[in-house]
This record gives C-alpha cells, structure tokens and sequence, in this order.
C-alpha cells in the first residue's frame, strides 16, 4: 500500500500502537484480532510550504473520504 501510494504522491507514515484496548474502541475490530502498527496516509507538503492556515475548499469533504462506521 505504501509504494501504490507513494506513485501517486501519497505519502504514508507507519505510527505503533501502544494502547490497545483504546485502538480496538475506536477501531471497532474483533476481540480476537490484535493491532500493533497502523498506517497514516497524506499529501506531503513541499518545504516551507506552510507558512499560513490551510486554505478551505479544493479538498472533498471528511465524510467522503473517512468512514466512521466500526469494522
């Protein structure tokens, strides 16, 4: 998933899981799954690229792209 992403300059960052018990309550996975790593996925920013508030707009909205039903 990290390559498929990085050809489409998407970047990914791979983030450890220390709670648990919380991830699972947030996550909603099975009981008898564990989750120890996840991955983030974002456009980078160029360098120095930020140097003010991120404009609205030019993005779809968070409930396209985010799904916040459990597994």
């Amino acid at each position: 998933m990290q390559l498929a992403a990085w050809e489409l300059g998407i970047g990914s960052c791979l983030a450890s899981i220390y709670e648990p018990e919380k991830a699972r309550g947030i996550l909603g996975f099975p009981n008898g799954w564990q989750v120890r790593i996840c991955l983030s996925f974002g456009y980078p920013l160029e360098a120095g690229a930020l140097t003010a508030a991120p404009k609205k707009g030019g993005r779809r909205a968070l409930e396209e792209v985010l799904h916040w039903e459990k597994w």
